[in-house]
């Protein structure tokens, strides 16, 4: 029984920090709502412009964004409140996806209001992922990090599953308007699990975000070699290997179904990313973690 529960998922991290459990379940329905919204914007531009391009120019859009809040989310992360930083990132997610709502249900939704939300939307989730990241090592003692960081797997397994398969069933029985209205009820969760939290302001010396904290960055980033390398084997994976804009088409065109088949496409590619992390209890013992990280991307990419 004891090894078998070595295998299984360290869930003790949510028992020593009701704080991080709160956060944890906030993220968690948040997420899912997320991935609801993004799976139903590559299903509505498809719907409107009939092009596969086109939709994955949605990615497009929303990669230097993302890719410059990310920076500069980490770098308000180390200067100010993190609780405060998360919470005016989640509220800028939930302006903008309570506006595509709202342009959706009174028939003005466009294909370039479809791009722009979807580009404010990537870039307040990287500022908040990155905020939301640096907020767990205040809540979690260093030795249940590992088991936090799984944690954390799961809940990412469980948003890209249930959300994507969630949105082709909910645009395909009711539509995009309830399909985006739903995803602003669940992004409410997330100001549960921030609100809740104490203050988190930065600890030792603080360097003001600009420029010369973004060179500190790349510095360090030069130094730690281990660590580029893994940034940069990712991109790649993410970028080369990422298949999720020929879902709409494959589903309705060359499947021959709709947005609920799309929906299932979506979501299966998270259901290994569920059950390697509930199963993960021997994985954060393994000490090589480069060498993890580069037999992951082979069998990413040869799948």
């Amino acid at each position: 029984m004891s090894a078998r529960r070595g295998h299984l998922i360290d869930l003790s991290p949510l028992r020593t920090s009701p704080a991080f459990a709160r956060m944890w379940i906030g993220s968690t329905l948040a997420g899912i709502g997320g991935q609801l919204t993004i799976v139903t914007v590559m299903l509505h531009v498809f719907a409107l412009t009939q092009s596969t391009f086109a939709v994955s120019m949605i990615a497009v859009a929303g990669l230097v964004p993302m890719i410059l809040a990310g920076l500069y989310g980490g770098m308000l992360a180390d200067a100010f409140d993190r609780r405060r930083v998360a919470l005016i990132a989640a509220t800028i997610t939930f302006a903008s996806t309570a506006l595509l709502a709202a342009l959706t249900w009174t028939g003005m939704e466009t294909i370039w209001w479809l791009y722009a939300l979807s580009m404010i939307n990537s870039a307040a989730n990287s500022v908040g992922m990155a905020t939301r990241t640096a907020i767990v090592p205040r809540l979690i003692p260093r030795e249940k990090l590992a088991a936090a960081s799984a944690l954390n797997g799961v809940a990412f397994g469980l948003t890209v599953m249930a959300g994507p398969a969630l949105a082709g069933l909910l645009v395909a029985l009711t539509g995009y308007g309830w399909t985006y209205t739903i995803d602003v009820v669940l992004m409410l969760s997330m100001f549960l699990g921030l609100w809740t939290l104490p203050a988190l302001r930065p600890e030792g010396e603080t360097v003001r975000p600009g420029l010369e904290s973004l060179v500190d960055g790349w510095r360090f980033l030069r130094r730690a070699g281990n660590i580029r390398m893994q940034y940069i084997i990712d991109i790649i994976a993410m970028t080369f290997g990422q298949p999720l804009v020929l879902f709409p088409a494959l589903g309705t065109v060359l499947l021959g179904g709709g947005a609920l088949t799309t929906g299932i496409l979506t979501a299966a590619v998270a259901v290994g990313t569920f059950a390697s992390s509930l199963f993960s209890g021997r994985v954060v013992q393994y000490r090589w973690h480069g060498r993890g990280i580069a037999r992951a991307v082979q069998a990413y990419g040869g799948a």
